[in-house]
Order: structure tokens, then sequence, then C-alpha cells
């Protein structure tokens, strides 16, 4: 969302339009996780994950990012970050199904719906990296 707001150019609208499209993919995740979680028994929260990136900020001169490039490569680090997270996360849910009972059919839900949230991360990464021609 903050890129959508952010970034500047003379491809601006087509940037925003894009950006503002990813958000609402983030949008819908977050969603699918909170249906996961009370699934499962829990109560989904309002917490946030921080991320390791450089906050919207040109790191040589602390000039705010507009650059749609800089975005795009911020989203890649963070999506990097989401996909290694998932895979600790489906060696939980393994260690989970291990245990079998009940938690082998949770680990098993678990791990196939990490496995394809990681799937759709790493296919947006893909896709991110062709808008750098990387």
């Amino acid at each position: 969302m903050n890129a959508a707001i952010m970034v500047g150019g003379l491809h601006r609208e087509e940037y925003k339009e894009f950006f503002l499209k990813e958000a609402q993919g983030e949008m819908n995740h977050i969603a699918e996780f909170g249906q996961l979680i009370l699934g499962l028994g829990g109560l989904p929260t309002s917490e946030v994950a921080l991320f390791a990136t450089n906050k919207g900020w040109n790191g040589r001169n602390r000039e705010p990012l507009r650059k749609p490039e800089h975005f795009i490569e911020e989203a890649i680090i963070m999506e990097r970050d989401v996909v290694r997270n998932y895979v600790q996360r489906m060696d939980q849910a393994d260690k989970l199904e291990s245990e079998g009972g009940d938690s082998k059919i949770h680990g098993r839900y678990i791990h196939i719906f990490l496995e394809d949230q990681m799937l759709d991360s790493r296919s947006t990464i893909d896709n991110l990296m062709q808008c750098l021609e990387i």
C-alpha cells in the first residue's frame, strides 16, 4: 500500500495499480490465515510481523524511496523472507503430524496450506524479478 502511495515517475499510475493489486493479494493472505487459525480453534490477532528491510528509505542518502524498482526490490526481499518462514513452519507442521491422532491431521492440513502459500509467494518473487529483468 505504501508503494502505491509513494511511487513516482513517468509510469506512476501503472505502478500504483500494480502495487494496489499486490496489496489486495496480501490482504487475501491475511484473511486465509485468519480462517486457518479459526478452523484450528485459535483466535487470530492483529499483531503484525516486522520485516528487516530499509523501511522505505534509500540507505545511501536517506531520501524516501520513490522509484518503482526500489519498491520491487524491497518486495523481493520481503517475499524471500516469507518463503523462508513458510519452509520453517512446514517443518514444524511435519513434526506436529508425526505426533499422530488429531495432530497428524492438523499437521498435514497446515503443511498443505503453507505449501500453497509458499508457492504463491515464490511465484510473486519470480514475477517481481521479471519486472526488474533479473
